[in-house]
């Protein structure tokens, strides 16, 4: 949480880090100081710490550039590289994931891990974008066919900017596809 609406998170997911105590010691060297030793805080901390550095970065560069502090929140909430932060933050992350977030001014994604350990499946059109675990779910609450709900593909995310671009970016470098037993 912060007053800043581009520097607001918010997360849900399927996720099970595997290295969380190496991802801990990793934010503590950061300078952080995590409220919980667990995956779900550890990912929160994390992504939000690179955040922190995009909005920065962008603050920076808006200012170098003249424009007026109450003009900058808009102009950072427009350049913001959801891509960006989410690359950086998940590089060292080892485990089976997928994340959606939403950003305080707008900005969301749907995030998966690059060994699609985790199912991950999205429709979209010229209104919504819709993410979920099962295709059979998006099929049945948007009363679509299945060719219609498409397989995110592993270490890959769906961002949705606040002005209704989306996109398909890769985060990660996909490796060997190792989905989960139980899924």
């Amino acid at each position: 949480e912060n007053n800043w609406r581009s520097r607001n998170l918010v997360l849900a997911g399927n996720f099970n880090l595997t290295n969380v105590e190496e991802q801990f010691y990793k934010l503590i060297e950061l300078g952080q100081h995590p409220k919980d030793f667990s995956d779900t805080v550890t990912i929160l901390e994390k992504i939000g710490h690179f955040l922190d550095q995009e909005n920065q970065r962008l603050f920076e560069k808006f200012k170098k550039e003249g424009h007026p502090n109450i003009d900058i929140s808009g102009l950072i909430s427009d350049h913001l590289d959801v891509a960006y932060v989410l690359s950086e933050a998940s590089k060292h992350w080892d485990g089976g994931y997928v994340i959606g977030g939403l950003l305080g001014h707008g900005d969301a994604f749907v995030c998966r891990d690059p060994w699609g350990i985790r199912p991950g499946y999205y429709y979209r059109d010229d209104e919504i974008v819709v993410a979920a675990s099962e295709r059979p779910v998006i099929q049945t609450v948007m009363n679509v066919p299945a060719e219609k709900v498409h397989e995110l593909d592993p270490g890959y995310a769906v961002i949705v900017k606040k002005n209704g671009k989306v996109s398909l970016d890769k985060i990660r470098e996909p490796g060997e596809k190792r989905a989960c037993s139980f899924e």
